[in-house]
């Protein structure tokens, strides 16, 4: 098991996690708006230590006529409020990828150990060359790499996907099972959300499918269909953004080519099974002629620079989805019209998509049975205007002796995303690597999050929350495990 796999984070979507719990609420939070970012599809947003600055990257339509060939552009800012753009050469485009580019990705690798290759790129490169060589269908997504996230190197033989994939190619990185995933189409225009794996991102699996449209979307003959995906690893859990493609099943548009985009959020604990939560858009579109009006379309979400919230940036979509000739069209009247563009910025607590609140006072919280593997406990809570203790039972429901509620130091009057529990004259220490339940007391307070290394425990130990495979008792880490 590696240090990825040890972490848990359970931000209380749902209640499996949790055995009981009385006069509590789930409340479920909408991300705050910021900004305007510049406007462009296909961004990526990025928070660089290094630079100290957030790097926002997005694609430049060359000609709406002709949407598939792009540019990429580059701003960054400090406060997420400003941009800058970052020109190379004099030029305001960054890389155009021989003739064009479409639907990039780009991430910065905190696990890479070649500085070479610290920022990694996804997509279609050479777009102009290929389909005026008739092989629109066949643009195939590559990867190219950068030491410093403005110089870029293709690498054509390094292909993620060979067929073309019309929407966000989103790379991403798994530390739990050491590979990165690409979300993707995996055929031209088949809206659902495939992913490709790879190890060394030259060997990819076959493509898989993880979400499609279900009975849930059965409404109104709206015709959903999953446009895209982002996702990435948060500390201990998995989130995704899903674009939400709301067509109309009494429009004969037989390819479905109009309708608008909503953000949905989805989590997975391993990176491969994803989840929904509500069903519902994350985010409330705007009134036009807002940018987003008609389609928020979530590319990417980072950790602010404190770690105390995560920023979401949409493109905003302020004409309908259509085709080239609609879109030349509608956004031809946008620009006569002086009509403001962007890409809006989103702000939500970290881990703070919902939570469970008390119903005045005395809240009680307890979880099923985990085993603590180290001193690293934390929770995120807002307590501004209450208070919150916290204990540790056996599997019985017994307090362990010194853990009890009345003998917490009680986190009050305040608000943290880390609030590390504290006892009289005990410590964490006491019980780890044993079978006990978490115990948290909400009185008009507010528990988004639980946080620390851990395993599953509920009759029989597990091997972790990502990997559900049962322990032999007589062996806490048989040879046999294995990384999936």
């Amino acid at each position: 098991m590696n240090d990825a796999e040890k972490k848990m984070k359970l931000p209380l979507f749902d209640d499996y996690w949790i055995d009981f719990r009385r006069d509590t609420v789930r409340r479920w939070f909408t991300p705050e708006y910021v900004s305007l970012a510049p406007a462009g599809p296909y961004s990526s947003l990025i928070y660089d230590p290094e630079v100290k600055k957030y790097r926002f990257y997005y694609e430049n339509v060359r000609k709406w006529a002709r949407d598939g060939e792009r540019d990429l552009y580059l701003a960054e800012s400090e406060d997420m409020k400003t941009f800058t753009a970052v020109k190379t050469n004099g030029s305001d485009v960054l890389y155009d990828g021989v003739s064009g580019l479409h639907g990039l990705s780009v991430m910065l690798d905190a696990y890479e150990k070649d500085p070479s290759r610290r920022y990694k790129m996804a997509g279609m490169f050479d777009v102009e060359n290929k389909t005026n060589a008739g092989k629109h269908d066949w643009l195939g997504v590559e990867i190219a790499f950068s030491a410093d996230g403005i110089h870029w190197e293709r690498h054509p033989e390094l292909i993620a996907n060979p067929q073309t994939s019309d929407a966000l190619n989103k790379l991403m990185y798994n530390p739990i099972d050491e590979e990165y995933t690409l979300f993707h189409r995996s055929a031209f225009v088949d809206r659902r959300i495939s992913v490709r794996t790879s190890k060394d991102l030259k060997d990819w699996t076959e493509p898989r499918i993880i979400l499609s449209p279900g009975a849930t979307y059965d409404n109104e003959g709206s015709g959903m269909q999953h446009y895209s995906m982002t996702a990435g690893y948060f500390d201990g859990i998995f989130y995704g953004l899903l674009w939400r493609y709301s067509t109309c099943l009494y429009n004969e548009d037989y390819s479905r080519m109009f309708g608008y985009m909503e953000p949905e959020l989805v989590y997975s604990y391993d990176g491969k099974e994803f989840l929904y939560t509500t069903g519902k858009a994350l985010m409330e579109r705007p009134l036009p002629p807002a940018p987003g009006c008609v389609g928020l379309a979530p590319d990417d979400m980072c950790v602010s620079a404190d770690g105390k919230d995560y920023y979401i940036v949409c493109f905003g979509y302020q004409v309908v989805h259509g085709t080239q000739e609609s879109n030349a069209k509608l956004n031809a009247a946008l620009d006569a019209h002086q009509i403001q563009r962007g890409n809006p910025v989103y702000k939500i607590r970290k881990d703070g998509f919902c939570g469970i609140e008390s119903v005045g006072m005395g809240g009680l919280v307890v979880t099923k049975g985990i085993c603590l593997l180290a001193d690293d406990l934390t929770f995120n809570i807002r307590a501004n205007a209450g208070s919150a203790r916290f204990g540790i039972m056996d599997i019985s429901g017994n307090y362990l002796e010194g853990f009890e509620l009345d003998n917490c130091v009680p986190f009050e009057y305040d608000d943290s995303v880390c609030v590390k529990p504290q006892w009289k004259g005990h410590s964490l220490t006491e019980v780890l690597d044993r079978q006990v339940r978490v115990v948290v007391e909400l009185n008009s307070a507010i528990l988004h999050c639980i946080e620390g290394s851990a395993q599953p425990f509920i009759r029989q130990r597990q091997r972790s929350f990502s990997h559900p495979e049962g322990i032999p008792a007589e062996a806490k880490e048989p040879e046999n495990w294995r990384i999936m």
